[in-house]
């Protein structure tokens, strides 16, 4: 099981993505059927990831196109 809920922020992308290894994702997923909490994160989170999917980039103001291209520079492995 995840130890603590804050541990779950730094895996929801991963975990949105499929790209958690096997026996994280089962933990994170037991840990999520006992923690509403962390369900409602996990929604919250889920539903900016689909939202931010349907704006174009020319939608952006470029100053905020710069701001979110960097922190997926930084904080993305993909």
């Amino acid at each position: 099981m995840v130890k603590r809920c804050n541990e779950l922020a730094a895996l929801l992308a991963d975990f949105v993505e499929q790209q958690l290894p096997p026996d994280v994702h089962h933990r994170l997923e037991e840990h999520l059927a006992a923690c509403p909490r962390c369900v409602a994160q996990l929604k919250t989170y889920e539903s900016t990831v689909s939202l931010l999917r349907t704006i174009r980039d020319e939608e952006l103001p470029p100053e905020l196109r710069c701001t979110l291209r960097a922190f997926l520079d930084r904080n993305c492995r993909n």
